[in-house]
């Protein structure tokens, strides 16, 4: 866990970051705690919405898969209690309201992700009324270089030891450009502004969350 010092020096870092992502036509908010964002999250999420998620840890360690489960209030678009996973992916398209994290954000303000079916980075582009990304400080980057860098030496190769593939980097520790068809590496997005204001809510935690 960060000491003090180091929770400062992240803290300004995201609000540089909120700072410049609103530049960038993105809604933008700073948050202390996982608890705060996904207290205000819950509050802003519109009772009897269409609610998709792209596959998150964030969100799992926030709680907020576990909140929408089964919850009367919202349809939930439930990817992982389906016996149809892509019909859950398509009809996230059109979803109200869209959950999801990203694998990096730097600090000018642009989003960066890397997919595997390419249902999350399709529904951040354009598809939901409203897509709302929650990352922690750990996802903050220098540059774009530095995001395809962290995904390459950190969040594929979590994420793939994570979901059990067979993939060369959970043997090595890193990504080795692999062509196999068991990659979950397949589509490389940018996101560097928000087409319409305020459709893309990234929420920052001064927190490490997710991979």
């Amino acid at each position: 866990m960060a000491d003090k010092h180091v929770k400062a020096i992240e803290r300004l870092q995201a609000e540089e970051c909120v700072k410049n992502l609103r530049k960038h036509n993105f809604d933008a908010d700073f948050f202390e705690t996982g608890a705060e964002a996904a207290a205000w999250l819950k509050e802003h999420i519109p009772a009897g919405s269409t609610v998709g998620i792209g596959g998150s840890m964030t969100l799992s360690e926030l709680g907020i898969t576990d909140w929408l489960t089964g919850n009367p209030d919202y349809k939930f678009l439930d990817r992982y209690h389906t016996d149809d996973v892509q019909k859950v992916f398509r009809e996230s398209f059109f979803a109200d309201v869209y959950l999801m994290s990203s694998n990096a954000v730097t600090l000018d303000g642009c989003l960066y992700n890397v997919d595997a079916n390419g249902n999350r980075v399709a529904a951040l582009i354009y598809g939901p009324k409203k897509v709302y990304v929650i990352c922690g400080v750990n996802k903050i980057v220098p540059t774009l270089d530095d995001a395809i860098t962290r995904v390459q030496q950190i969040a594929a190769p979590a994420n793939n030891v994570r979901l059990q593939r067979p993939n060369p980097c959970t043997e090595f520790g890193h990504c080795v450009k692999c062509v196999k068809d068991s990659s979950i590496c397949n589509q490389f997005v940018i996101t560097r502004r928000s087409g319409r204001q305020g459709r893309i809510h990234v929420l920052l935690v001064n927190e490490e969350l997710g991979y």
